[in-house]
């Protein structure tokens, strides 16, 4: 029944409204696509870089573990890691403590090996060699504080300082008596 008051009925939305509307909505899902997009890209680039930084760790722990000194030089491998095939690019130099060596390692895709990925340094000693009866951590020890299983109090022993109290420096003089020049 038409209405009385002589004004057009509201009856719905016209298609003028619809499509702006249709035309905001479109916006905005494209904007979210956009971003669930690149979170993709992000996360797989993240990933490849976290691989690239396992692959680097892993070379350097068989340097490490391989005992012997690196030589001062650079050198390269290639490894298959996560179904990637990566590069990695070691140079070793020396540092100012003696029997010490720095190792800076980058890994990159086989492919593009100038593009790093990933870089890590780590320092290689010799390994020292093995302790008779087994290492100080493996608790096989019964020695006390001092190191010593010898029955002694480690306190009660005297340590190398003078215990003389009328040295006014305190210093161990070997029990000697020093002449004071100003008498």
């Amino acid at each position: 029944m038409p209405s009385d008051c002589g004004c057009p009925s509201e009856r719905g939305f016209t298609l003028l409204e619809v499509m702006v509307a249709l035309a905001v909505v479109s916006l905005g899902l494209i904007a979210v696509f956009n971003g669930i997009i690149q979170i993709s890209d992000q996360s797989s680039h993240l990933r490849e870089r976290a691989f690239a930084h396992w692959v680097a760790m892993n070379e350097l722990t068989r340097m490490r573990v391989a005992g012997a000194m690196p030589e001062l030089s650079e050198f390269d491998g290639d490894v298959e890691f996560a179904a990637t095939e990566y590069r990695w690019e070691a140079t070793v130099s020396e540092t100012g403590v003696e029997d010490l060596r720095r190792i800076d390692m980058r890994v990159s895709y086989a492919d593009a090996p100038d593009e790093p990925l990933a870089e890590a340094v780590a320092f290689v000693a010799p390994r020292p060699p093995p302790s008779v009866g087994g290492s100080p951590w493996s608790g096989g020890s019964q020695a006390g504080p001092g190191g010593r299983d010898d029955d002694v109090d480690d306190e009660a022993t005297d340590n190398g300082a003078d215990d003389d109290p009328t040295d006014p420096g305190g210093e161990d003089d070997g029990g000697q008596v020093k002449e004071d020049p100003n008498q």
